[in-house]
């Protein structure tokens, strides 16, 4: 089977993978052609873009971002997103085969590379599967990212547009799903599937903890809470940073430890303080190692938002044998699944001393690798996606 993947994120540098990475490998590996649009949203604008060297059997064709600039954020936001979506789109006709794909799989939003859903409709992919991981614009208008009026309701009324034109919609979440059903149109014709995300599962090697603290200037007797990722809008930073200031007041031992960049690292750095530490991004390789001699895992999501997610950090956390404390939504699938496999808890939102109770507490904690292993294996192993999209196939 030949498939056409379209996404906005897909590392090839060597030690770098993502969802995107494991789930065309794992294709691969089963005997399926894979190629790659590559919508590559943080590149600089007007980059050189194209086919790209093969990488491990996988053609990867990258576009680069086009957009109108010095006009403000909202012509630049929504200028880049019909700029480049053309961009796309030609891309798409002049280095694929299209009519020779038998499946399109791509993620939202749909609105980054609009056009070239149609193009594959018209071509003739039978099978056309959409990854729902959130739900744009709404959580994006939710956590700040998107303003309300026109805007929004243009944006939702494009992507609505473009959700037709797939046969089945891959929610992450049960109640993800039933909040696809309520918040948007579904066709009968559609199916709609719950498909946890994936990762790499193999555990991440032990390191020396000592070396490996030293290397980050990091205190060697200090219980250590990490966040690791983008620095940006959504990940709850209220709620983590809140809680350092309970285990301030208490003097306790634990340290809130931030790793990564983004446009809310300036802020976090800001915050430096006797427990609070900041730490820039660095090689993927050089970051698991760090997690390992951490203690616990922290997530956290954004009040007010209307659907569900599941912190792609964690599966991480998991590798490197942390056991997790997420600040989530009441009624959070997400939050059974931690408590059930015995590798973390979850707090309400606003419950700052919840949250730094419950960390220092899985910090000073038994050890749950082996109950880590177990829930990535039976949950979040790539195995599990490959096998939902070949059932639609």
């Amino acid at each position: 089977m030949r498939i056409l993947m379209a996404c906005m994120k897909f590392p090839t540098a060597p030690g770098q993978s993502y969802l995107t990475t494991e789930l065309a490998q794992a294709l691969v590996a089963a005997g399926h052609v894979v190629e790659v649009l590559l919508i590559d949203w943080d590149a600089a604008p007007g980059a050189p873009d194209g086919p790209c060297a093969d990488w491990k059997d996988v053609r990867v064709v990258r576009c680069t971002p086009r957009l109108i600039g010095g006009l403000g954020g909202l012509v630049r936001n929504a200028s880049k997103f019909v700029l480049t979506g053309r961009r796309a789109r030609r891309l798409a006709r002049d280095h694929f085969d299209l009519e020779r794909f038998d499946a399109f799989i791509a993620w939202t939003p749909v609105l980054a590379f609009g056009s070239c859903v149609g193009l594959a409709r018209k071509a003739g992919v039978a099978r056309r599967l959409l990854f729902i991981w959130d739900f744009f614009p709404d959580h994006y208008h939710e956590i700040g990212r998107i303003p309300g009026g026109p805007a929004l309701w243009l944006a939702r009324a494009l992507e609505q547009r473009l959700m037709d034109q797939f046969n089945v919609l891959l929610c992450t979440l049960p109640q993800n799903a039933d909040y696809l059903r309520r918040n948007f149109q579904v066709r009968a014709a559609q199916a709609v599937r719950v498909t946890p995300i994936w990762s790499d599962v193999a555990p991440i090697p032990d390191t020396d903890r000592s070396t490996v603290r030293r290397r980050h200037d990091l205190p060697q007797d200090r219980p250590l809470a990490v966040f690791g990722g983008q620095l940006v809008e959504g990940r709850g930073f209220d709620q983590m940073l809140a809680a350092a200031a309970v285990g301030r007041e208490r003097g306790s031992p634990l340290l809130f430890l931030f790793v990564g960049d983004g446009r809310l690292a300036p802020m976090l750095s800001a915050q430096a303080s006797d427990n609070v530490l900041w730490r820039p991004a660095m090689p993927r390789e050089a970051y698991l190692q760090l997690l390992t001699a951490c203690d616990v895992g922290m997530v956290a999501t954004v009040p007010g938002v209307s659907s569900f997610t599941i912190p792609s950090k964690t599966l991480d956390y998991l590798r490197a044998g942390l056991p997790v404390v997420a600040a989530l939504e009441a009624g959070n699938d997400f939050s059974a699944l931690l408590e059930r496999y015995g590798v973390g808890r979850a707090v309400p939102f606003e419950d700052p001393d919840g949250f730094f109770t419950t960390a220092e507490a899985l910090a000073a904690g038994p050890s749950v690798d082996a109950a880590a292993q177990l829930c990535l294996e039976e949950v979040f192993h790539v195995r599990h996606a490959v096998a939902s999209v070949l059932a639609d196939l």
